[in-house]
């Protein structure tokens, strides 16, 4: 594991992706308004929900709450660009073909590369809530779209 000194880490300050000029400021997690954005798992009815905490999801620069219908299974996918996400509820796992999903709680943290095929599931009875900080617009690509 990268410790946090370490700059091979995908946390090691490179601030980048946060939105430049904004002013410091404080949101009550009852105040996110979530949106229904079309994503559903390979049974078609379990979904992500999101809640735009800076940016646009889908316009560039973003931090996003993705909220996730318990048994969620998305179907194998990439995304254009690299992203990381913060377990803040539930149980998610974030995993490459072949792999065994790890379950990671709230505080749980992964970072995807883009273009690289992975699944993504809440594997917890109750809804998974995420935190996804990302320096381009979200996107997910089925089939995948690998380097």
């Amino acid at each position: 594991m990268a410790s946090e000194h370490d700059s091979t880490s995908p946390a090691a300050g490179d601030f980048s992706v946060f939105p430049p000029g904004i002013e410091s400021s404080s949101y009550p997690a009852e105040d996110m308004t979530f949106y229904d954005f079309g994503q559903r798992g390979v049974d078609g009815v379990t979904k992500i929900e999101a809640a735009d905490a800076y940016g646009e999801m889908a316009d560039g620069r973003h931090g996003t709450f993705l909220k996730f219908s318990p048994g969620f299974v998305s179907p194998l996918h990439s995304h254009s660009a690299d992203y990381c996400a913060v377990v803040i509820k539930g149980q998610m796992a974030n995993y490459k073909p072949g792999e065994t999903p790890i379950p990671l709680g709230p505080g749980g943290f992964w970072y995807q590369k883009g273009r690289q095929a992975h699944t993504t599931a809440c594997v917890s009875e109750t809804e998974g809530l995420i935190f996804l900080i990302q320096g381009e617009g979200f996107d997910a690509q089925i089939p995948p779209v690998t380097d």
